[in-house]
């Protein structure tokens, strides 16, 4: 069995992406990372730019709309490692332009399956490898756009960023919940679930131009929900090792 921690992100090939980046970091604590995207090639580049640095990165095609892909995923990294320790929940739709009068449903729903559904099948399909860890964590990457209180300055659901609630932040409000479920069903296995929020990440130009802070700042609070010691909290909402309110 690997004797290193081993950690699976999804949608983690964008450079400038705030997945990439918790990889980037978790590794230099050194864990071994699974960098995953829809298609192998983006995975190989992303992962390759860690290796260049001297990290330990491993690529693997994910796409988590793809139930058979998230099955056959699972059972390689069975195979290959023998156990999970950490399962960060990345992948999202970002950004989007949906409005309810004028949406189109199956748009909608096709931002829910990445960013929702494909988290409860990576939960579902790699729970039995978190359950051979001694400290098994899973990270749903959320959002203070689809909190309800969130915390003083943070854009919530009731004080939506350009005063527009998007189908991204109903998805993190679902992501929520999740967290919430799944905590409560995994905590006798002893499997830590919690939801960390980023804040306003220069991840796109345009969140750049609004304001945004650097990647790296963005993703320590995925890093700090995913390094947690055994035994600590569940069923949370963190910002910048900080429990948020929901």
């Amino acid at each position: 069995m690997e004797t290193k921690q081993i950690v699976i992100i999804t949608g983690a090939a964008r450079k400038t992406g705030i997945g990439l980046e918790a990889a980037r970091q978790l590794c230099t604590l050194g864990y071994k990372v699974i960098i995953t995207a829809r298609e192998i090639g983006r995975a190989q580049e992303a992962a390759q730019i860690l290796i260049d640095e001297g990290l330990d990165a491993v690529p693997m095609a994910l796409d988590v709309a793809n139930e058979e892909m998230v099955k056959s995923v699972a059972e390689e990294v069975g195979q290959r490692f023998g156990k999970l320790d950490v399962l960060i929940n990345n992948a999202t739709e970002f950004p989007d332009q949906y409005r309810i009068e004028t949406a189109e449903i199956a748009d909608v729903m096709k931002a829910f399956e990445s960013s929702f559904f494909g988290a409860w099948r990576m939960i579902k399909y790699f729970t039995p490898l978190l359950r051979k860890s001694e400290n098994p964590r899973i990270v749903n990457c959320s959002s203070g756009s689809g909190s309800l209180q969130g915390e003083e300055g943070e854009y919530t659901l009731v004080n939506p960023w350009r005063d527009f609630v998007s189908v991204y932040s109903l998805t993190k409000l679902a992501i929520n919940g999740l967290t919430l479920k799944a905590a409560h069903d995994l905590k006798d296995d002893h499997i830590l679930v919690n939801a960390p929020i980023p804040g306003m990440t220069a991840t796109y130009d345009i969140l750049e131009k609004a304001g945004g802070r650097p990647v790296s700042e963005g993703a320590q609070s995925i890093v700090y929900a995913a390094t947690l010691s055994k035994g600590g909290p569940t069923g949370k909402h963190f910002k910048d090792g900080r429990e948020v309110s929901w």
